[in-house]
């Protein structure tokens, strides 16, 4: 009987002692994880740390720091190289935009002049191509700005109602080109938004320059008076996946001939950068935008 009593007395200290280092196991496991997400969210150059002595939790928290220092020089080169081919970016579309300018002015003059019907044909093929080499510069050196993080643009409180007819009425010109009739809802009192006059105006474009470019006839706009914005358009040349993929850079539709898939991408980053939200939903054949302004009463 003495002999099981110590057998027992002895089992149960282990036992006390196995359930008292998994507590403390655990507790430093639960530790290092606490650390890693707040170093995977913070730019800093710290190091996990671990309070207990276990060998194991230790060389855990070992490897998760030379991986930290993995990605953190990782991190830290494709920064610098995002940043560089920015620059070189906005560099290369300033150089061509003055190159283009001229050629465009040279067209012009061209166009006045007696030619053949072969040669009026060429002169449009040439202006058609140089205008959207034009936009590409300008869409480029636009993104590269926008994104650089040198950037700053002055916010005002604006109404949104404003912004969006005076853009809407822009735009007339190319509705009835394409031989569509807006569907405008806003509402009566005026919706109030922190944001860069600049930047709302490009956002509202370039939605409705989308719309334009792959609408089957129709727009429907609509503006509520939380700040939230819908744009809509029967888009068959499109597909679920295709509008999935608009907001990613220089992404092109084989329909958008003159697109330089920059125009939602611009979009999204304005967007974000203001403090909203935007997504675009493709049902039923419809293609839909929704953004959500950061209003103000």
């Amino acid at each position: 009987m003495i002999w099981l009593s110590v057998i027992c007395s002895i089992l149960f200290l282990l036992s006390v002692f196995l359930i008292v280092k998994i507590f403390l196991m655990k507790k430093d496991i639960a530790g290092i994880d606490c650390e890693f997400n707040e170093k995977l969210k913070t730019d800093t150059n710290t190091l996990i740390t671990v309070d207990g002595k276990d060998k194991t939790v230790c060389r855990l928290a070992a490897g998760i720091n030379e991986q930290l220092k993995v990605l953190r020089k990782q991190r830290l080169k494709y920064e610098q190289g995002d940043l560089e081919l920015k620059n070189a970016v906005a560099n290369i579309s300033h150089d061509l935009r003055t190159p283009l300018t001229a050629i465009s002015g040279y067209l012009d003059l061209l166009e006045k002049e007696q030619k053949s019907q072969n040669a009026e044909r060429y002169i449009g093929i040439i202006k058609n191509r140089t205008d959207t080499l034009k936009q590409l510069a300008e869409d480029l050196f636009r993104y590269s700005v926008i994104t650089s993080p040198d950037y700053e643009s002055p916010k005002e409180r604006l109404s949104v109602n404003a912004v969006l007819e005076e853009c809407i009425a822009y735009h007339y010109n190319a509705f009835q080109q394409a031989k569509i009739i807006p569907e405008i809802h806003l509402p009566e009192s005026t919706v109030h938004c922190i944001i860069n006059r600049v930047a709302l105006n490009r956002i509202f474009s370039n939605l409705i320059e989308n719309a334009i470019k792959y609408s089957d006839g129709d727009f429907f706009v609509e503006l509520n008076g939380k700040g939230e914005v819908t744009v809509s358009n029967i888009a068959s040349k499109l597909s679920a996946i295709e509008a999935n993929k608009l907001f990613d850079r220089f992404y092109t539709v084989e329909s958008a001939k003159k697109s330089t898939g920059l125009g939602l991408s611009i979009v999204k980053v304005l967007v974000e950068q203001a403090g909203g939200t935007i997504n675009a939903k493709y049902t039923a054949g419809r293609l839909m935008f929704c953004v959500c302004l950061p209003f103000t009463d």
